[in-house]
């Protein structure tokens, strides 16, 4: 099943925490249930980012790295 974003947010080169602060202000701007997006290239948000998303109610569709590219998709709660 593919799922389309409604929002993509573009963070490489940023480095945690930071892709998190961007994260939760994209986060903001959407409503509950829609798909963000987020492309980093920091490994630290294999971590940052699931911790961030299970405690603010957002829920991790998948996290991929091809490269150094890291491509989270989730959902807003």
């Amino acid at each position: 099943m593919s799922h389309r974003p409604h929002r993509r947010l573009d963070a490489t080169g940023v480095r945690c925490p930071e892709v998190v602060d961007l994260a939760r202000d994209a986060v903001e701007a959407m409503q509950v249930g829609q798909l963000l997006e987020v492309v980093a290239d920091d490994p630290v948000v294999f971590l940052d980012l699931p911790d961030w998303c299970a405690g603010a109610g957002h829920e991790v569709l998948s996290m991929e790295q091809r490269r150094d590219v890291i491509t989270t998709l989730m959902r807003v709660g």
